[in-house]
């Protein structure tokens, strides 16, 4: 395991303090190895100061170049608080109104189709009860009353961040190094991508520590855009417990709770009483107040963690689709005590006897590894070890690597484990469809739609594929005769790559649709690879280079 540790004569921090922490010098890379994340940026705050800083592991697996304190690391949601706080200085100085509708200040014609944003404002951007969905799928629309209950929403922080460019008359990422990076001395943050990050940033890494390439944003985006270090944004972290850049009542304004938010995350239901959201920060109470915000980018992850009376708080980012499994062990081993906030993310812990059964699979193969994990009649998964959920979304991980037989034995397994359940018939539809049995999938999703009413698409799939589909457009597609699945897609069925399953027909692909007049952009599906239309010549570059047809 490589490891990075800072010498503690280069930080000029009190040597007692730092000693404290430095049982984390053995601890982190032991627990990275263990949850197979290739590498860490971590740094600690305590008593309002930076007492500890530690870079672990790999920027990448191809080119094993080690990760240092200066590597760059996607934040993604932890975007968020920092804007927070560039909101709240601007509050404080009289340029912002957090309960002034922000169409006052910024019309927003992507949602100006629903009356009732007009209602939406700041302090419902920055505690997520605007109405807006996380990210849209096509237009955009508010699903519920603004301000009447608790939905986490990117697109309200897009939102926002629109209006407070047009209150500033700067982009994103020059308002903010004025407030903040640069009085911070945030030196190796910023909401796009800066040529002085060459060389030094993390690779994103997979469940297999398979890297993908690395995206370099071009457009701030305050959601999700921030680039960063952990020294960084420990700085920032120390300027809220201190009260260096905001008025300990403007601190206190960001950190009181606007809302509970439900016991479970992404559900709606009964309200949780120990979590909730403030200004940008989520809040979490036990025998102390905790603020926090995780981070998802798919392949990085990241958490943020700080109780203000012991100014003590924590920061970490990974370069890995496992981080957030280490963050339970992580905050329990700097703030002394279990998080409820963790059950309620539901990311899990990279001991769970589903990660175990995964790195078995990989190992000695599914027949063998699954022995350890069967109930005592040995016919499916032990249920109060692994649960539907996870077994199923085990089932996809192994989908997305291209070993769908695993996958089908997974979730197949979890079919007979769950026999009341829509969305295990619903899965298993999907994995027989994938692989090609398409009679199977009929029927799974059949039982699927009518244990389910409200699910639609199970039930109109298992319809196309029963019988030929009809309509006043005819999609064909020539070879490909080895493909298991092919499907079109466009912005006539809003890009779903299950909305249209086409058939085999006298060696080609082909399916109907009925379309209104206009013109369409699409694209073939085949085995998972989207493709333009071989067969027409007509094609749009602005966006994503698609297919185009008009419908007359």
């Amino acid at each position: 395991m490589i490891r990075i540790l800072i010498p503690l004569a280069l930080t000029g921090l009190p040597l007692l303090l730092q000693a404290q922490w430095k049982h984390l010098d053995d601890f982190l890379p032991t627990l990275i190895q263990e949850a197979d994340i290739p590498g860490l940026s971590i740094a600690v705050l305590d008593q309002g100061k930076i007492a500890y800083v530690g870079a672990f592991g790999l920027q990448s697996q191809d080119t094993q170049e080690p990760v240092n304190e200066q590597t760059v690391f996607d934040a993604a949601s932890l975007s968020k608080p920092l804007f927070a706080y560039g909101v709240m200085k601007l509050v404080e100085e009289g340029k912002f109104d957090l309960d002034q509708p922000l169409y006052k200040y910024l019309s927003y014609p992507d949602a100006e189709s629903d009356d009732r944003y007009k209602s939406i404002t700041g302090r419902m951007v920055l505690s997520h009860t605007t109405g807006f969905p996380n990210w849209r799928r096509g237009e955009l629309k508010i699903l519920f009353d603004p301000g009447s209950r608790y939905s986490y929403s990117g697109e309200g922080f897009v939102y926002l961040m629109k209006v407070i460019e047009k209150v500033t008359g700067k982009s994103l990422d020059d308002w903010v190094a004025e407030l903040i990076f640069e009085p911070l001395g945030m030196t190796r943050s910023s909401y796009v991508w800066q040529e002085k990050f060459e060389g030094n940033y993390a690779i994103p890494h997979g469940n297999l520590k398979q890297t993908f390439k690395k995206r370099k944003p071009q457009e701030g985006n305050t959601a999700y855009s921030l680039q960063t270090t952990a020294r960084d944004y420990a700085r920032f972290l120390q300027a809220v417990v201190n009260n260096e850049q905001l008025k300990k009542a403007t601190t206190q304004k960001m950190l009181t709770g606007q809302i509970m938010v439900p016991k479970r995350n992404w559900r709606a239901g009964p309200l949780s009483e120990s979590i909730g959201w403030a200004l940008g920060w989520g809040t979490e109470k036990t025998k102390q107040q905790y603020f926090w915000q995780w981070g998802d980018n798919g392949a990085f992850k990241g958490f943020v963690m700080f109780e203000p009376e012991g100014k003590k708080g924590i920061v970490y980012f990974t370069n890995s689709s496992h981080g957030l499994t280490i963050a339970p062990d992580i905050c329990e081993k700097v703030f002394g005590e279990e998080h409820p906030v963790f059950s309620w993310l539901n990311y899990g812990t990279y001991n769970k006897p589903v990660h175990q059964l995964e790195k078995k699979i990989l190992e000695q193969g599914f027949g063998k590894a699954i022995q350890a994990f069967l109930d005592k009649n040995g016919k499916h998964q032990d249920t109060l070890k692994i649960s539907e959920k996870d077994m199923n979304e085990l089932g996809y991980r192994f989908l997305s690597r291209g070993r769908s037989q695993d996958a089908k034995q997974i979730l197949g397994l979890n079919r007979y484990a769950f026999p009341n359940s829509s969305n295990v018939y619903d899965s298993y539809g999907e994995i027989c469809l994938r692989t090609g049995d398409r009679s199977g999938a009929a029927k799974y999703y059949a039982r699927a739609a009518a244990m389910d009413a409200d699910n639609q698409q199970a039930k109109e799939l298992a319809v196309q594929l029963t019988k030929p589909t009809v309509g006043n457009t005819t999609f064909t597609l020539d070879g490909y005769s080895n493909a298991k699945l092919v499907s079109v897609a466009g912005d006539f069925n809003g890009w779903q790559e299950l909305g249209n399953i086409m058939r085999r027909h006298n060696g080609v692909w082909v399916t109907s649709l009925q379309l209104d007049p206009g013109k369409y952009e699409y694209k073939f599906v085949v085995d998972g690879v989207w493709i333009l239309d071989p067969g027409n010549p007509q094609h749009i570059y602005e966006g994503n280079h698609n297919s185009v047809l008009e419908v007359k």
